[in-house]
C-alpha cells in the first residue's frame, strides 16, 4: 500500500506534466551508438533507437553521412538499414560503417510515424562519430591533373586528397576531421585552409602539400589569369535561431557583402538534421518550414557567395563558407 507522502509525490509529478523525467526519455533518440563514438570504417555495429512516447512509428532508416554533406530526402535516399518493429531488437540492428570512409560521420535516424487521421510524419535523431581507417595509410595522391593548372583568382575549391591503405581501399582523407593538415609553398598563390579548402590567390607556382599518420603527398600548382584584380566577399549567414515546429523559418544572408560592391550569387545548403523542403536556396532570404519534433532537434544550414559582373556573368570570386543553426523545438 502506498503511503500518504508516496501518493503525494506522484500527484505532484503528472500536475508538473511529468517533467521529473528526464526530456530524452520522451523523445525519439539513437541510443547506441553514442555521440562521438570512434568507430573502424567497415565495422559492424549495433543501433538502436528509443521511441520515447511516440507512437505509430512504421519503421525506422538509418541514414550515413559525411560531415557537412548535405542530406537529400528520405523517398530519394539509399537508406543503410531499414527496421520495423520486428526486426530484432525492434526498430534496430547492425549497421555497417562505409569501408570508404575516414574522418567525422553523421547517423541520421529517420522514424514514419502515421496516425490515421492525424496524418503522417518523420521523426528524426542524428549523431556524430568519428571513424577511423581498418588498415595502414600506405600514400597519398591528389585526383588532380598534375601539374594543376587554374584560370580563375578568387575561385575556392576543395583540395582533392586520397590516400592508398593496406586493405587496397582508395579513402577521401581531406578536411581536418580525416587527420589531414595543410601546407602552401606560396601563399600569394594560392592558399589553403585547415579543412582543406583552398583559395586561388593570384598568378605564379605553388606546392600543395599535405600530410597525415606519417605520410606526404604534394601536388605542383599553376594560376594563369588575365582577369582584373578583384577582392573577395564575405558571406554571413544570420544568427542562430531557435523556432517552434510547423512555423514558417526565413534564413537571412543580407549581411553578405562584396568590398566591391558587386552584386552577389547566393547558395544556400542543409548540412545537419533531416531534409527539409529550402525556398528558394539560390536567394539571399530563402524558407522553410520548420518539422514536427519530439525533442529540441538542430538544423544546420551553410551558405556561400560568389561576386557577380553582371545579373549573368559570374566574376569569379567566392567567400569561405558561413553557418547558421536552427534549433527545433516542439
Amino acid at each position: 500500500m502506498l503511503l500518504f507522502r508516496d501518493r503525494l509525490m506522484i500527484l505532484s509529478v503528472m500536475a508538473l506534466g511529468l517533467s521529473w523525467f528526464p526530456s530524452h526519455a520522451l523523445a525519439f533518440t539513437i541510443t547506441a551508438p553514442v555521440e562521438k563514438s570512434i568507430l573502424t570504417s567497415g565495422q559492424e555495429v549495433a543501433v538502436t533507437v528509443d521511441l520515447g512516447t511516440e507512437i505509430g512509428v512504421r519503421r525506422v532508416q538509418y541514414f550515413w553521412y559525411r560531415h557537412g554533406a548535405e542530406p537529400v530526402t528520405v523517398q530519394q535516399a539509399s537508406p543503410s538499414l531499414v527496421t520495423t518493429a520486428s526486426t530484432t531488437p525492434p526498430f534496430g540492428g547492425k549497421l555497417t560503417v562505409p569501408i570508404e570512409v575516414v574522418g567525422a560521420m553523421r547517423l541520421l535516424a529517420v522514424g514514419e510515424v502515421a496516425r490515421g487521421r492525424l496524418g503522417s510524419w518523420e521523426e528524426f535523431d542524428e549523431i556524430l562519430v568519428q571513424v577511423e581507417p581498418s588498415a595502414e595509410l600506405t600514400s597519398i595522391e591528389f585526383e588532380a591533373e598534375k601539374p594543376w593548372r587554374l584560370d580563375t583568382i578568387g575561385r575556392i575549391l576543395e583540395a582533392p586528397v586520397v590516400g592508398q591503405f593496406a586493405d587496397g581501399v582508395i579513402r577521401r582523407i581531406g578536411g581536418g576531421t580525416a587527420g589531414s593538415t595543410y601546407h602552401s609553398s606560396n601563399d600569394q598563390v594560392v592558399t589553403i585552409y585547415p579543412d582543406g579548402l583552398l583559395r586561388v590567390v593570384g598568378n605564379g607556382k605553388a606546392t600543395i602539400t599535405v600530410a597525415n599518420r606519417g605520410k606526404q603527398g604534394t601536388l605542383d600548382v599553376v594560376v594563369k589569369s588575365d582577369a582584373d584584380p578583384n577582392r573577395l566577399p564575405t558571406a554571413h549567414a544570420g544568427s542562430d535561431l531557435t523556432v517552434k515546429a510547423g512555423t514558417t523559418v526565413v534564413l537571412n544572408g543580407l549581411r553578405s557583402a562584396d568590398p566591391d560592391g558587386d552584386p552577389l550569387q547566393y547558395e544556400w545548403a542543409q548540412i545537419r538534421g533531416n531534409k527539409v523542403p529550402l525556398l528558394d536556396p539560390n536567394t539571399a532570404k530563402p524558407t522553410f518550414v520548420a518539422p514536427k519534433v519530439s525533442a529540441k532537434r538542430l538544423l544546420k544550414f551553410k551558405l556561400r557567395v560568389t561576386d557577380m559582373k553582371g545579373p549573368d556573368t559570374v566574376k569569379g570570386g567566392d567567400s569561405l563558407p558561413s553557418f547558421v543553426n536552427v534549433w527545433v523545438e516542439p
